[in-house]
């Protein structure tokens, strides 16, 4: 008997060797998919592998409802870009944008190698025209990803499940350096990346601080294009962390809040001036209007405000301050009726970490809210956006829209 158990003992540990071991080293891991400039008609995916495999593959097809789709995949490659991590081994990122895809329509896709594949997810490129659509935005995770964020973003996931994209305003983690934090990222937003499209932009702590004598300077961790792969029409310089995207019929402006501002306040000028949709959206991290700390927004107020107010944007995004502000109706800093030209702004924290609320703007702000992890559904149809917060606990906490 004692023989017995110690054989199945020993094959369970020997599977469970083997499990890791082909775990870890070949399976597809981290795979997220991006919103690109023509989500029409493309989609970009992400993924690594531990160790590196020139012949991987992104294979994609049209959905059926049945499996007999597998006879009539396309496959393209991958760019391969070798990684070393914070322990000085090296790792393997691949990155490829599928293009030419028909709009408003699902996809199988799978990532990997010989004949170790990912499951195969799914994916809807969006509509060619303006249509209703509805998306996810969430301010800074940043910390105790894997303890406390995994259940907001299931919760997010619950409330919206059809939701055609997601969107983050930096801060997604708390030192870009540390490979386990990416990891806990990961694994606290489970499968949903491959089957929801992200977009994001970096924050402050995605520029973490590297001190050479006297000098400190900041610079984008390296970490954020190996694990994503996001447009590229921005100011020269900041390719995939400051870009724009149409979707549906609203202009969505991704603005980088760390460097670079008149740069992008000149770039933005021009995406502005030729803007076709109907709505427009700007995401930034750093708020215009901060209400956290002893922070004002000032900087990004004089290279962004203007041209807000200028061209009429409907609706700023935000994070960093860890605590929730929604603005009224405002122009020129100042609050207007409903019916008058404006721009409404809102920052957000999604995470455990946050500030106590300043008292800087908070006459401007007519919803606040502090210690409280919240995630926005944001749906726009037609001449309507309508906006709600929920608490973690699925709590309606905050809620307006917007009429053209």
């Amino acid at each position: 008997m004692k023989k017995i158990t110690f054989i199945l003992f020993m094959f369970f540990v020997v599977s469970l060797s083997v499990a890791q071991h082909y775990g870890i080293d070949k399976v597809p891991q981290r795979i997220i998919l991006n919103v690109t400039d023509s989500p029409a008609t493309s989609i970009a995916v992400t993924w690594r592998t531990i160790n590196e495999y020139s012949n991987s593959e992104v294979k994609y097809v049209i959905a059926e409802d049945g499996v007999s789709f597998k006879e009539a995949i396309t496959s393209i490659k991958p760019r391969i870009e070798k990684v070393q991590l914070d322990n000085s081994n090296y790792v393997f990122h691949y990155s490829a944008v599928i293009n030419n895809l028909l709009p408003n329509t699902t996809y199988n896709y799978s990532v990997g190698h010989d004949s170790i594949w990912s499951e195969w997810a799914q994916f809807k490129t969006a509509k060619g025209e303006e249509a209703p659509f509805t998306f996810v935005y969430l301010g800074d995770p940043q910390n105790d990803l894997k303890t406390f964020c995994s259940r907001i973003f299931r919760e997010a996931f619950k409330k919206s499940p059809n939701a055609d994209f997601w969107l983050f305003v930096g801060d997604l983690i708390t030192s870009p350096k540390y490979d386990s934090l990416w990891y806990e990222y990961y694994y606290a937003l489970g499968f949903i990346p491959t089957t929801i499209p992200f977009t994001m932009l970096p924050g402050n702590h995605e520029y973490p601080a590297t001190k050479i004598g006297d000098i400190t300077k900041r610079e984008l961790t390296p970490f954020w294009r190996s694990h994503f792969t996001l447009p590229e029409n921005g100011p020269a310089g900041l390719e995939e962390t400051s870009f724009y995207f149409d979707y549906q019929g609203t202009r969505f402006i991704m603005l980088n809040g760390n460097e670079k501002l008149n740069e992008q306040s000149t770039w933005m000028d021009s995406i502005l001036a030729n803007n076709p949709n109907r709505w427009t959206i700007v995401a930034i991290h750093q708020p215009l209007y901060s209400t956290g700390l002893e922070r004002d927004g000032e900087k990004n107020r004089n290279a962004f405000l203007s041209l807000i107010d200028k061209y009429s944007v409907d609706l700023v995004l935000q994070g960093h301050d860890h605590n929730y502000g929604r603005s009224y109706k405002l122009y020129n800093n100042q609050i207007v009726k409903d019916e008058e030209k404006g721009t409404v702004y809102v920052n957000s924290v999604s995470g455990s970490k946050y500030y106590d609320l300043n008292s800087k703007h908070l006459d401007l702000m007519k919803i606040k809210g502090e210690k409280i992890q919240l995630y926005q559904i944001i749906t726009i149809k037609n001449d309507k956006l309508e906006y709600k917060s929920y608490t973690v606990t699925g709590k309606l906490f905050d809620s307006f829209e917007l009429s053209k």
